[in-house]
């Protein structure tokens, strides 16, 4: 018995059954075992073109047997948004997925099936090196255990039929070795007479003699590579190929009938929800876009965030904003949730990978007081952003979470440095000052005193940021503080001059729109963001884990 565990990293399954159009709004439920081979073979074809294709071919066919299902409860979800297509045109897409607790796995399992110790090593391999299943958005982290629940809520049907509380779904699974290579010599043949008949029909429309045609070697060949040799060549054909040539499902498979407990268990998170009493407090969107606008529009694209989710806010609160988005009561005073602790939303912009040009890629909504349910249902309805410059943005939620849920160093991963966790800190936006650089007379007469001055009230500065802070105000004293004069956009130097430091509307106290770029160091390890300075809460003053 040998059994896979999958976990969707940002509670999201997107799966498009084999036939079905993306917006039809089906979800492939459970994953199809010809979906599960398939995507244990792209692992292999990507990441391990050093294991030799016996072996993963003596794994696949152990592998092609029916599996069992362990399903955790679901729910249905889905987004309408339009993406760009060709000559300019936009396609709304109807993108439907299942949401799934990250807690809780899909387990798959092959009761009948025993792998040799080098068959699991490699089974073990190929599952944790996949990171994702399905669509590219379903994030997954898959491990291999032999440790496997007492009992299944989907299995092939059998002579017992369909229960009350099941339902018939039918799953794409791979069809017996023997019969297909059996059913594949009769297709061959099938095939070539009916080219050669389809030549000899040719011929006679020219008055040219038929009693000697033959089929030509090239097209033999043609007749023989459209139809995979074994089930495991068929598992490896693109999709695209096989819609081309005009299968209504992919060569060696075949439909087989399962049946799924309708009512599914509840999981049992009791002592998780104890321990996290804490309201989430990130939300976070990845930016799509024709055109989207550089990391030194940050300033700009916070502003405009804001604005739609204060929209988004007003609509599903019956015209009222929430004070989480807005940092003011009702009135329109700013004495809303943390508006003098910073605890409301902060809208932060991040560029990640040197791949993305130091264009922007995401954006997080950082609330240090909590994402309660209504200002979580008002954020998934922020779904886009008109641009003043003609260049619309789309947003797509990622996920809601903490920051440990998303930080991290490996931006190649999509991990947000800015929510990750590091002792040094450097800018990744300017900071501009909230207060006056109180500088001498003579201070400023000197060049050398007049330098040291500014060092000075900057990092007096900085602390006094950090203690406005009631979640950083404890690191204001144990702290290092050292100027940078840039940042590294698209794998250039861009300078803090560079950056918009000036909000478009609205106030906030500034003291000078010039920019600057620090390199933190505390005494220990601290968990991201952290954010200071003017316009913190629109993008400025960004610090990144390093």
């Amino acid at each position: 018995m040998i059994a896979i565990e999958m976990r969707f990293l940002i509670g999201k399954y997107h799966a498009t059954p084999w036939g079905r159009q993306v917006n039809e709004g089906a979800v492939e439920w459970p994953p199809a075992p010809w979906r599960i081979l398939r995507a244990l073979i792209a692992v292999w074809r990507h990441k391990f073109p050093d294991v030799s294709e016996d072996q993963v071919r003596r794994l696949m066919q152990k592998l092609s047997a029916l599996p069992a299902y362990r399903l955790p409860v679901y729910s249905s979800g889905h987004t309408r948004h339009f993406m760009p297509a060709a000559n300019d045109n936009k396609t709304k897409i109807f993108d439907t997925f299942f949401s799934i607790s990250k807690l809780d796995p899909i387990i798959v399992c092959w009761p009948q099936v025993e792998l040799s110790p080098d068959e699991r090593e490699l089974f073990e391999q190929l599952a944790a090196a996949m990171n994702y299943f399905g669509r590219a958005e379903s994030w997954v982290e898959a491990s291999v255990t032999e440790t496997v629940p007492d009992s299944f809520n989907a299995v092939k049907l059998d002579e017992n039929g369909v229960g009350e509380s099941q339902e018939l779904v039918r799953l794409l699974a791979p069809s017996n070795e023997e019969s297909y290579v059996a059913g594949r010599f009769q297709m061959v043949k099938k095939l070539k007479q009916q080219k050669l008949d389809e030549n000899r029909r040719k011929a006679e429309k020219q008055n040219k003699p038929t009693d000697k045609l033959k089929l030509s070697p090239k097209e033999i060949a043609a007749i023989e590579q459209s139809l995979p040799e074994t089930m495991f060549d068929a598992l490896q054909v693109e999709t695209d190929q096989l819609r081309k040539a005009g299968w209504n499902r992919p060569p060696a498979s075949e439909w087989v009938d399962y049946v799924c407990d309708i009512e599914l268990p509840r999981p049992n998170h009791a002592t998780r929800r104890i321990q996290r009493k804490q309201l989430p407090t990130i939300a976070r969107f990845a930016i799509a876009g024709a055109v989207r606008p550089r990391l030194t529009e940050a300033l700009a694209i916070g502003e405009r965030s804001r604005m739609y989710v204060m929209g988004c806010s007003k609509k599903q609160n019956g015209g009222n904003c929430s004070e989480t988005f807005s940092g003011k009561t009702v009135d329109g005073t700013p004495q809303g949730i943390g508006a003098r602790t910073h605890a409301h939303s902060h809208f932060l912009a991040e560029s990640l990978g040197i791949n993305s040009n130091g264009r922007i890629t995401h954006l997080s909504v950082y609330v240090p007081a909590g994402i309660d349910s209504r200002d979580e249902a008002a954020l998934s309805r922020f779904t886009h952003m008109h641009g003043s410059d003609g260049h619309d943005l789309q947003v797509v939620p990622l996920g809601i979470g903490m920051p440990e849920d998303f930080g991290g160093l490996d931006e190649r991963k999509g991990l947000s440095p800015m929510l990750g966790s590091s002792r040094t800190w450097v800018s990744r936006t300017p900071f501009v000052p909230t207060d006056h650089l109180r500088i001498r007379d003579r201070e400023k007469r000197d060049p050398i005193l007049h330098e040291e001055a500014i060092q000075r009230e900057l990092e007096c500065l900085i602390r006094k940021e950090l203690e406005r802070r009631p979640w950083l105000a404890q690191l204001a004293e144990s702290i290092s503080i050292e100027r940078i004069s840039h940042t590294n956009l698209g794998g250039k130097e861009v300078s803090w001059l560079d950056f918009r430091r000036e909000r478009q509307k609205g106030g906030g106290r500034r003291s000078t729109t010039h920019g600057y770029g620090f390199r933190l160091t505390f005494d220990r390890e601290i968990q991201g963001p952290i954010i200071l300075g003017y316009g913190a809460h629109f993008g400025l003053g960004i610090f990144n884990a390093v």
